[in-house]
């Protein structure tokens, strides 16, 4: 799972804008604005919740060696039979992410992981969130899914949506191990949460 070493040092993901900053505000915090009279359509939690994991990757720093050059695509992978992957397809269409062109990769199973900068594991795959996240160790990607626990677990973000707002959690500890810089931006709207171990004092 660990991406190829870098040919060429692309150079630094640029700082979010303010633009990608006010939709993060947006998708976190005011979601349920417009659809607070009406019942959402059955694809709305699919769709608030892709918007808002481009928005968050735009907020995160991976190092160098991530990439095998400037040009090469930006991977978001989702795993398993879940409705996000068509909405992040749709999300993304034409986008980039540190001038990287953005790419949306579907697997059914994790044998068949494949390097990337992003994963949904989608709630089919719940039941076997450690098998997961030990193939990625010491991989740098950002790992994202809405299964409870899943920031507890090991995983860096869970997501859930709460009367049509998005919550989150950051696991901090599962970042620094994936060699991920999250924006204090993200941190500020989300509920950190850090590893057991941590938790208990252990050293």
């Amino acid at each position: 799972m660990r991406p190829q070493a870098a040919r060429r040092r692309p150079g630094p993901i640029r700082a979010p804008d303010r633009a990608a900053a006010a939709c993060l505000v947006l998708c976190a915090a005011l979601t349920g604005t417009s659809r607070a009279q009406n019942a959402p359509p059955a694809n709305f939690e699919h769709e608030v919740k892709a918007s808002f994991v481009y928005t968050v990757a735009k907020f995160v720093d991976w190092p160098p060696e991530a990439f095998v050059d400037p040009g090469a695509p930006f991977v978001f992978v989702v795993l398993g039979d879940d409705p996000f992957e068509d909405s992040l397809v749709h999300t993304v269409a034409g986008k980039t992410v540190g001038g990287h062109p953005v790419e949306v990769v579907g697997v059914k199973d994790a044998k068949d992981l494949v390097a990337c900068h992003v994963l949904f594991v989608g709630r089919s795959e719940a039941s076997r969130v450690s098998e997961v996240l030990a193939r990625l160790r010491g991989a740098s990607v950002l790992t994202v899914s809405d299964s409870e626990r899943f920031a507890q677990s090991g995983g860096v973000m869970r997501l859930a949506l709460d009367q049509n707002m998005v919550r989150f959690e950051v696991n901090v500890d599962a970042a620094e191990r994936a060699h991920l810089q999250i924006s204090s931006k993200i941190l500020k709207l989300g509920k950190v949460v850090r590893d057991r171990k941590h938790v208990l004092g252990a050293p």
